[in-house]
């Protein structure tokens, strides 16, 4: 089973508490405590609904193994070249991909071995991000159960002026609503002119890859 953590968190906000004030229309003296937790509150709901990462922040992914099968045991014949079972890469979640840190496995024994970088390359052109084996490479192989593999990477847009204006848009609006709405206990009831606004940037998945989702 996949886990995602986050290592290091974002150590700024994609808006401002005065961008804030301001899309409010509030007096000068309202209180930015309370302004930076709905910021944070809507920030952490558009990432949530998006899949993506918005301020770069450092995640670690752990997964319990790297097979060399995408598909499940298979009975009968199957037609085609036996290359398209080979797994060559893994997906990392909350994109965009910035950097990959490091690739670790572990064997039984708990003992971290971490995967040359010279055997894969990091591909974040591609959304979800991928580390991708080199021809020639395969993956590690004797690891433990659990938790057998962990990816520490780096994912975001940047600093916040680079965040696309249209989720930094939606931000300002979430966070609106969420104080307008103060002591609701969901945020289902969001207007639909809001995550219509954060459509487009939602991470779809298809297929059988049980961590692009985390």
């Amino acid at each position: 089973m996949a886990g995602l953590v986050v290592v290091t968190p974002p150590t700024s906000e994609p808006i401002t508490v005065s961008d804030l004030i301001t899309h409010l229309r509030l007096d000068a003296d309202t209180d930015e405590v309370e302004m930076e937790a709905y910021i944070q509150l809507a920030r952490e709901w558009c990432e949530n609904y998006t899949g993506r990462a918005f301020v770069n922040r450092t995640l670690r992914l752990s997964l319990d193994g790297l097979s060399d099968v995408d598909d499940a045991l298979w009975e009968g014949w199957k037609i085609g070249p036996d290359m398209t079972l080979k797994k060559r890469d893994i997906k990392l979640p909350k994109p965009p991909l910035v950097s990959v840190t490091s690739v670790t496995t572990y064997d039984d024994a708990d003992v971290p071995t971490v995967f040359s970088s010279a055997s894969y390359y990091v591909d974040n052109a591609a959304e979800p991000g991928r580390v991708v084996l080199r021809t020639g490479s395969t993956w590690p192989t004797a690891l433990r159960v659990g938790n057998a593999v962990e990816i520490v990477y780096v994912a975001g847009y940047g600093a916040a002026a680079s965040i696309p204006a249209p989720i930094k848009f939606a931000l300002k609006a979430v966070a609106a609503w969420i104080y307008e709405n103060r002591g609701e206990q969901s945020y289902e009831r969001l207007p639909a002119n809001i995550t219509m606004l954060l459509q487009p940037y939602r991470v779809m998945s298809f297929g059988s890859n049980p961590y692009a989702n985390v």
